[in-house]
C-alpha cells in the first residue's frame, strides 16, 4: 500500500472530497466508502448476538477489502470513518441514524426529498450522512410547525 496525505474535512476547505481510503499505521488501505457498507454496518451492529471475534472479523470484512494486519487499529480507523473522520465520544457502535431506517424509507426518502435515486447513484457514506441529517432536521421542523398548539388552547383555533 502506498502512503498518501490523509485529508479530513475543514470549514477551510468546502470543496473536500470525501475519503475512499483509510491510514492505519502510517499505510493507506482502501475502504468500502459507499453508503450501503454503512447501513449493512448498522444494521449488524443493532442485529449482532456474536462473539467479540466474530463480530470483529465480521465488521472488518465489511468496511475493508484487505483488512489490515493490526485488527484494532483497523476497527478503529474504520469507526472513525464511520464517523465522518471522528471517533465518538460514546459507544463506538452507536447508529448514525435512530431508528436505524429501513432501506425502502431510506430510498424513498431521497428520491422524494433529493431527486436522488439511491439505485443509480453511487454515493459516498458521508454525503448519505449529510444528507440525513439534514432531512432529520427538515422533517423535525415540519413536524414542530405542524403540531404546534396555537396560542388559544385550541388547535384549529
Amino acid at each position: 500500500m502506498r502512503r498518501r496525505k490523509t485529508s479530513f474535512p475543514t470549514h477551510d476547505n468546502p470543496f473536500f472530497r470525501p475519503p475512499t481510503f483509510v491510514t492505519v499505521k502510517g499505510v493507506d488501505y482502501p475502504i468500502r466508502w459507499q453508503f450501503d457498507t454503512a447501513f449493512l454496518f448498522m444494521e449488524y451492529v443493532d442485529a449482532s448476538q456474536d462473539t467479540d471475534e466474530v463480530f470483529l472479523d465480521t465488521v472488518l470484512s465489511l468496511w475493508y477489502p484487505k483488512i489490515p494486519p493490526d485488527r484494532d487499529a483497523a476497527l478503529e480507523e474504520a469507526i472513525r470513518f464511520y464517523c465522518a473522520g471522528t471517533l465518538p465520544e460514546e459507544g463506538y457502535y452507536s447508529p448514525a441514524v435512530r431508528p436505524i431506517p429501513t432501506r425502502e424509507e431510506l430510498y424513498l426518502n431521497f428520491l422524494k426529498y433529493y431527486g436522488i435515486d439511491l439505485n443509480r447513484q453511487r454515493l459516498h457514506w458521508w454525503t448519505v450522512r449529510r444528507l440525513l441529517e439534514e432531512l432529520k432536521e427538515r422533517r423535525q421542523a415540519c413536524n414542530e410547525m405542524r403540531f404546534r398548539p396555537s396560542p388559544k388552547g385550541n388547535f384549529y383555533g
